[in-house]
């Protein structure tokens, strides 16, 4: 019985090889072109980051940001277009000076024609003279800093102009 097993075996093996052999010829003479051994595969190119207008935008809001938080408060007046409002008026009858420092840069989102910046925390220290004409300093924290704005992105140049 093993003797029949090993032939009936041996029979199925030598159909097999008989049969692809035969598929082998009929596809090679056929004369159907094959497909090439490697697809072609295109793909976007992945968008250049300086080119994003809201990446551009942002960058140009954060170096705005820090131009104004280096500037010297003159005569209790703030850096013109800098989106910095203290409510030092009701505590201060005179400003001498005020530094201010970011602690975190609010993010710039593009709307139709301008932007809105939020989410920046702005740290302000004032000095100069109180309602009672003693010397007087204060601390400011912003935790809900949002500026406005418009802003116009052309070909990687940024026209920024802060409410």
């Amino acid at each position: 019985m093993n003797r029949r097993r090993a032939w009936v075996l041996g029979g199925v093996v030598a159909a097999l090889l008989v049969a692809g052999a035969a598929v082998w010829l009929w596809q090679v003479s056929s004369g159907i072109p094959s497909p090439p051994a490697t697809p072609t595969v295109t793909s976007s190119p992945a968008p250049d980051p300086d080119l994003d207008p809201e990446a551009l935008a942002q960058q140009a809001l954060d170096d705005h940001l820090e131009d104004c938080t280096s500037a010297r408060v003159t005569e209790g007046v703030v850096p013109d277009g800098c989106g910095i409002r203290i409510p030092w008026g009701t505590e201060f009858a005179a400003v001498d000076d005020a530094r201010f420092r970011i602690d975190r840069m609010p993010a710039l989102t593009l709307t139709d024609g301008g932007f809105i910046a939020e989410g920046g925390i702005l740290v302000a220290t004032v000095s100069g003279t109180g309602q009672d004409g003693s010397p007087r300093t204060e601390t400011y924290r912003t935790e809900s800093w949002t500026l406005r704005g418009d802003v116009t992105v052309e070909d990687g140049d940024v026209d920024l102009d802060v409410w």
